[in-house]
């Protein structure tokens, strides 16, 4: 039986849309599981394939052999309203973070950006609390998605654009490169959206783009494109640099390295 282990966030969906009835028809087992637990998952081989973050993949490779699997992804490229930091008006000095999702690697991303733009070094705090319920006691949040209103915020894929002026990697599949189901690109194809686009265009609302004159503009790659590849280097480089990774993983696709 073939097992696949994938992350459980609503942000994912259009990747694993058919993914219970494709398995159920096809004798494949799948986990739905923590970001952290789908790469426990690969590195104890206890499943064939899993969507790791770049964080996952890196932390696996000098225990596995692990390869990129070409295919559905997600990668954001400046604005996306996919993940914010919110901030409390008028602030001198930013003192606490929480989240309700602090191990994500988005989480992890913006507060390594909160640090390389700003020299904000703080640990994000869990709270299962509402983004108003954080602000009434917190200086700052951290959580998917983007709200509509006044907030002091920041997009965090466009942070990420802004510093490195490319696309931010925040999960692809991966496998071992022995042993892994010699269909897996057919599967992890066929579990994801049947109109699954290669680019989507986002563009903020009118109403958030009037005060400020101007729509912001970005996009999420939703599969592989080979200029893709780059990004992934330039992220694992900026885990070690903030010590994250003990070393700088090489990037490997799978049936090419």
């Amino acid at each position: 039986m073939i097992r696949l282990a994938l992350p459980k966030n609503d942000i994912y969906k259009p990747l694993f849309v058919g993914c219970d009835s494709y398995c159920k028809s096809h004798n494949i087992k799948y986990y739905e599981l923590s970001e952290n637990q789908c790469a426990e998952y690969l590195l104890r081989n206890l499943v064939d394939a899993a969507f790791l973050s770049p964080l996952g993949y890196g932390r696996g490779v000098k225990i596995a052999d692990y390869r990129i699997v070409p295919g559905p992804v997600l990668f954001t490229e400046d604005y996306t309203e996919l993940a914010t930091i919110y901030f409390n008006k008028g602030l001198n000095e930013v003192c606490s973070i929480q989240s309700s999702t602090p191990d994500d690697f988005m989480m992890l991303i913006a507060r390594l950006l909160l640090n390389e733009k700003f020299g904000i070094d703080l640990k994000i705090e869990h709270t299962e609390a509402s983004k108003e319920d954080i602000l009434s006691h917190k200086d700052s949040a951290i959580l998917w998605g983007k709200e509509k209103g006044d907030d002091v915020s920041l997009d965090i894929s466009e942070e990420w654009f802004d510093l490195f002026e490319e696309p931010l990697p925040i999960g692809f599949w991966v496998c071992r490169a022995e042993g892994y189901p010699p269909n897996i690109k057919e599967i992890i194809n066929s579990i994801a959206s049947s109109d699954l686009p290669d680019k989507q265009e986002i563009e903020e609302s009118e109403n958030e783009a009037n005060s400020k004159h101007y729509k912001r503009r970005g996009s999420i790659y939703w599969r592989w494109a080979p200029h893709l590849e780059t990004s992934i280097e330039t992220v694992l480089l900026f885990l070690y640099m903030h010590q994250l990774l003990s070393d700088i993983p090489a990037v490997k696709i799978l049936e090419r390295d």
